[in-house]
């Protein structure tokens, strides 16, 4: 079947994202990451290009970044009080999620969360700071993201039927604060601050009811994210000794970020989310370690390899948590049949 593309769409994910990306980089923030997380997942994701339709979406990142420094400096000599009152938010969070729209925007909150806490273990960091930077990175990324819808405006599509809001049961949502609960203790006792990203895909996985979809994320994000780590070493390994020039960083990134655009714009439902994660598990990386004088290879195999060990975590957890399917019990049967 012959695809089409769209183009507008395309030039506005690869406008967006490069500009953010290259923001980040010679603004010089000490977090440059968040300009390629927030413009990714905002770009990929949003259905509402207005100013209040935008700071809508970036408003709960905001303000659970705030709740989470408030947390860790009122109670800094208590942690277990931080990760009490973390796995609170957090369940808040989950039982409002009763739909599909709503379950996709608790990522970034949670996620912002914990790395407040994360962070804030570490002496070196000044959060305030971080705060400062998170602001000024949504303040950029809507900016552009309006820019660019001017340049590039979204094609009227019909609006889809949004599906019946679903009551959150307690089961899912003491799987949720499990999960998200030894991650984050994890986190807060291991010097381990390169594993908090890490925690992406398991707020994905642990936000899913049914056991098809939390293996389908498993499989979406080692693919996406693990294969994106070993693209971007290759991108990275394109670029050594290069890396530094400004020109040619910058239009290697365009056109990283324009090809994988294009996959995105010819694409539909999960092969379009699939796409969009990769471009997430390529840039972050990059991102992350590439500077003028290092390229990053061992600090992407490194989160390759972190990513690895949790997703296979998540896949072993899987029994556990949702138990023997009927699907499983066949599959057992025909193999010893067999």
């Amino acid at each position: 079947m012959k695809r089409t593309t769209d183009w507008n769409e395309v030039g506005r994910i690869a406008g967006t994202v490069t500009l953010c990306m290259l923001a980040g980089r010679y603004l010089h923030l000490s977090s440059p990451v968040y300009l390629a997380l927030f413009p990714i997942l905002s770009v990929t994701k949003a259905r509402d290009y207005r100013w209040s339709g935008l700071i809508k979406m970036f408003l709960p990142v905001v303000v659970a970044a705030t709740l989470a420094l408030l947390t860790v400096e009122l109670f800094s000599d208590h942690p277990f009080i931080v990760w009490s009152l973390s796995l609170v938010g957090f369940d808040q969070l989950r039982r409002r999620a009763t739909t599909p729209a709503k379950l996709g925007g608790l990522i970034l909150p949670t996620f912002n969360w914990m790395m407040i806490v994360v962070f804030a273990q570490q002496p070196s960091f000044v959060m305030a700071d971080r705060i400062r930077e998170i602001a000024l990175s949504l303040v950029i990324t809507i900016v552009v993201m309006k820019a660019m819808n001017g340049l590039f405006p979204r094609t009227s599509q019909a609006a889809a039927c949004a599906p019946p809001p679903q009551p959150v049961s307690y089961r899912d949502r003491l799987w949720y604060l499990l999960l998200l609960g030894a991650g984050l203790a994890f986190l807060m006792i291991v010097d381990l601050i390169s594993a908090t990203f890490c925690m992406v895909p398991v707020i994905i996985a642990a936000a899913q009811t049914r056991k098809p979809g939390y293996l389908a994320v498993i499989r979406a994000r080692f693919t996406a994210q693990v294969g994106g780590c070993a693209l971007a070493m290759l991108f990275q390994l394109l670029l050594l000794w290069h890396q530094q020039l400004v020109l040619f960083y910058s239009l290697s990134v365009f056109l990283l970020v324009l090809a994988l655009a294009w996959l995105i714009g010819r694409s539909q439902g999960a092969e379009k989310d699939l796409h969009g994660d990769a471009l997430l598990g390529i840039a972050l990386p990059i991102q992350l370690y590439m500077g003028t004088s290092d390229i990053g290879l061992q600090d992407t195999f490194l989160r390759g390899w972190q990513l690895s060990v949790t997703l296979f975590l998540l896949l072993a957890l899987s029994g556990l948590i949702y138990g023997r399917t009927h699907h499983d019990t066949e599959h057992h049967l025909n193999h010893r049949a067999g």
